[in-house]
């Protein structure tokens, strides 16, 4: 008679697991760290990093500079994916992060604005059927940042992507294939495509601002890169991007097929093909309006080395001294 009575008093085998699981999902939730916002970091990058010694800001509300007698441009974000197929190594805050390492605090526009300034030709983005790899100026990038204990470090960003199911760094280079602009139905506004996330791709787009000169499918069945996830700091990391302007031709060999002859890089001498308005000539007339003049050409300095307290200027270097 008293069965009925214990079975009320006590919980069932799987009233108990029900518990069980509720309490570890609390003790989890309390122990997570809460995610950072955009403001936050972009705060925190404001009182970490200076700004980079000889460069000049581009605009207020962005983290990117240009130095056009070195032939660079600097633009600040912070890791948002570090394991995972990738579309791209870097885009604009509040795009493309869920397949992106890097997301930056600036528009893809004015990094485009910026590599003019600094000395980079415009090529084409990538074309398909027939395919033909992107084109344009050569750029090396690097990324650096700084580790919990205050060390600098300086990464080639080839080093965060690996092609798939590998443990081989992708030894691809980009190249400035400048995207494009479309104009607004609704407005009659000229935007710029590479703003909606397409910033530095590693699967081909033809809305790329930089692209690698080699084939690498969009579509998710033949993504070839993913994020090399033991070389990527980690999560929120602050992020510096260093995109070196260079004369060297872009490394464009198989490394899955060494010898494999690959698409013409450029298009072919006396080639009469012409890219339409909306792809080239708006894209250059458009940037070139926002993009610093320089006094005088200079040589592109893809041979000088990158100087870490040059582009991050250490806390110490920065403090003002103390007035008596």
């Amino acid at each position: 008679m008293y069965a009925p009575r214990m079975k009320s008093i006590f919980p069932s085998l799987s009233q108990w697991a029900s518990i069980l699981v509720v309490t570890c999902m609390v003790g989890i939730h309390a122990r997570a760290e809460p995610i950072p916002t955009r403001e936050e970091l972009l705060n925190k990058a404001e009182a970490m990093f200076g700004d980079p010694k000889n460069a000049t800001r581009l605009v207020p509300d962005g983290r990117v500079w240009v130095d056009g007698k070195r032939g660079l441009v600097i633009v600040d974000g912070y890791v948002t994916l570090r394991k995972g197929q990738l579309e791209m190594l870097a885009c604009p805050t509040g795009t493309k992060e869920h397949e992106s390492i890097i997301a930056v605090f600036a528009a893809a526009r004015h990094v485009h604005a910026g590599l003019l300034a600094a000395g980079a030709e415009q090529g084409a983005p990538t074309q398909f059927e027939p395919y033909r790899p992107a084109t344009g100026t050569t750029i090396k990038i690097s990324a650096l940042y700084r580790d919990a204990e205050g060390k600098n470090h300086l990464d080639p960003a080839q080093k965060w992507i690996r092609r798939m199911g590998t443990n081989k760094e992708m030894p691809y280079d980009w190249v400035f294939a400048g995207s494009g602009f479309y104009k607004d139905v609704d407005s009659g506004e000229q935007r710029y495509l590479g703003d909606s996330g397409d910033l530095i791709c590693v699967a081909n787009f033809p809305t790329a601002t930089m692209d690698l000169a080699v084939e690498s499918a969009a579509a998710n069945s033949g993504l070839v890169f993913e994020a090399f996830t033991e070389n990527i700091p980690p999560m929120h990391t602050l992020v510096r991007l260093v995109l070196k302007v260079s004369d060297a031709e872009p490394s464009r060999e198989s490394d899955v097929e060494p010898g494999i002859q690959l698409p013409p890089a450029k298009p072919a001498a006396g080639s009469t093909e012409k890219q339409t308005p909306e792809n080239k000539a708006d894209s250059k007339t458009d940037a070139k309006a926002i993009a610093p003049e320089t006094q005088e050409k200079t040589p592109k300095a893809s041979d000088q080395d990158i100087s870490l307290e040059e582009m991050i200027p250490s806390i110490e270097s920065r403090k003002k001294p103390e007035t008596k």
